[in-house]
């Protein structure tokens, strides 16, 4: 009898979490009833370095929302990503610059991918989409659930993303054919894309070093905003936003991503059901233009209506913050909890995260009239994997082309230099490319900033 009681206490104590932090499982269930930490943890999306995810353990856990990765992928790399879903509770989303050219994480454990300025001039949107659901599969067979791609903004010649290869084009109507047919073709591989730099990046300054400044909205509207609304009526599931500020838009001295003006006029036209991500608050237009830390405009992107925010200084801060930002009351907790359904709805099929669905979507209003990217008129291949859905309420994904039997090949562009000349002093990095701060200088280049940062 002494003997089953203890089996029973035994099994208890394990059962409901008693055993030691260790052991303690993530939240589970609606985010209603969560804690403010546990809240405050599934809005953050943090940088760590492929050859230290063990760092994001603890987090993870606890309910990180996301694990952003940065440096030079390990041979082991799946293994380690697939440590990161083994602790209970809602999984991470798992995400990397994946643009192709110059920006691209993975390169090495996957084969290269052509800039976006290459693959429009040698690619039609059809092959282009077949190439990124090749890509994605590879990407999730490795563990990655989210890219942060594509591209959205216009190349302007002399401008920061037509210089680097990373816009498709200057033509709008291009723009929204290309960056449609490659979030569909992620979709197609069950990876979540990411549609950036919104409101469109195209004619700023580069936002790591410091703020910069794009043409008024009503300019925006006729231009870059274009192949946004394109998307969103496309259904593309999530929007990373720019620190970008916008005469006629965001509030004086406010970049969109912690414009309160911003947010509501994107919530107005993506729908209540579209997740919305901050470009990394660690870059320069946050912590030199504005003198923030990282921390302190987490709480702030939030407050003005983003879902979820990216740090790639550590999440300890960031958490700290929004958790006593929801305690007394500064950030509504209503709030939280419908931006934590969001992150919930995109997250990995067949995982306690995507369990939860976020409210039902009004009908998205466009910018202005959208540019139509007409999908090819041909039956989808058979047995098809079921591809991401877009959030409830918004558009389905049109069937992607049949499968072909040649393979597209997957090179480096050979137009697109490992360095970009800034002026006698440095060249282009890795963390200059991409909406991070953290990784390594690209072969070449002057120096890295080294890997991620650990968690505080």
């Amino acid at each position: 009898m002494k003997r089953l009681l203890a089996v029973l206490v035994s099994a208890v104590v394990v059962g409901t979490g008693l055993a030691g932090p260790s052991q303690a499982a993530g939240p589970s269930g609606d985010p209603a009833g969560w804690t403010d930490r546990q809240l405050a943890l599934r809005l953050v999306m943090a940088g760590y370095d492929m050859n230290r995810t063990a760092a994001a353990l603890p987090l993870v856990r606890e309910g990180l929302g996301g694990v952003l990765l940065f440096g030079r992928p390990p041979a082991d790399l799946g293994e380690r990503l697939a440590a990161l879903r083994t602790g209970g509770g809602p999984s991470p989303l798992v995400a990397s610059d994946e643009e192709g050219g110059q920006v691209q994480r993975l390169a090495g454990p996957l084969p290269r991918l052509p800039s976006a300025a290459s693959i429009a001039r040698t690619r039609s949107p059809a092959e282009s989409r077949l190439l990124a659901a090749d890509y994605g599969r590879q990407m999730r067979a490795l563990g990655v659930d989210v890219s942060f791609a594509p591209v959205v903004d216009i190349a302007v010649p002399g401008q920061y993303i037509a210089d680097t290869g990373r816009a498709y084009s200057g033509d709008p109507a291009k723009v929204a054919a290309y960056a449609g047919a490659w979030q569909a073709g992620l979709r197609d591989a069950q990876v979540v894309p990411v549609a950036k730099h919104w409101p469109g990046h195209g004619s700023a300054a580069n936002t790591h070093n410091s703020a910069a400044q794009t043409p008024p909205l009503a300019a925006l509207e006729q231009r870059d905003l274009r192949p946004f609304s394109a998307l969103l009526e496309a259904g593309v599931p999530a929007v990373m936003v720019g620190h970008l500020n916008v005469p006629g838009l965001t509030e004086p001295g406010l970049p969109a991503t912690l414009s309160p003006a911003a947010y509501r006029y994107l919530r107005e036209r993506a729908g209540p059901g579209r997740l919305l991500i901050t470009d990394s608050l660690s870059m320069g237009a946050i912590t030199t233009g504005l003198r923030l830390s990282p921390g302190q405009a987490a709480v702030r992107a939030l407050r003005a209506g983003a879902d979820m925010v990216l740090v790639d200084s550590g999440p300890g801060p960031p958490v700290t913050a929004i958790s006593r930002a929801l305690a007394d009351g500064s950030y509504p907790r209503a709030a939280a909890v419908a931006s934590a359904r969001r992150v919930l709805a995109v997250s990995r099929p067949g995982t306690p995260s995507a369990v939860v669905a976020p409210p039902a979507a009004a009908a998205p209003r466009p910018v202005t009239p959208p540019v139509q990217v007409q999908p090819a008129p041909v039956p989808p291949p058979p047995a098809p994997a079921p591809p991401v859905a877009a959030p409830a309420g918004l558009p389905a994904l049109p069937p992607p082309a049949p499968a072909v039997r040649r393979k597209i090949p997957v090179v480096r562009d050979p137009d697109a230099p490992q360095t970009v000349e800034l002026g006698p002093a440095r060249s282009l990095r890795v963390e200059d490319l991409c909406g991070c701060g953290g990784g390594e200088a690209l072969p070449g280049s002057d120096s890295g900033s080294g890997p991620a940062r650990e968690p505080a």
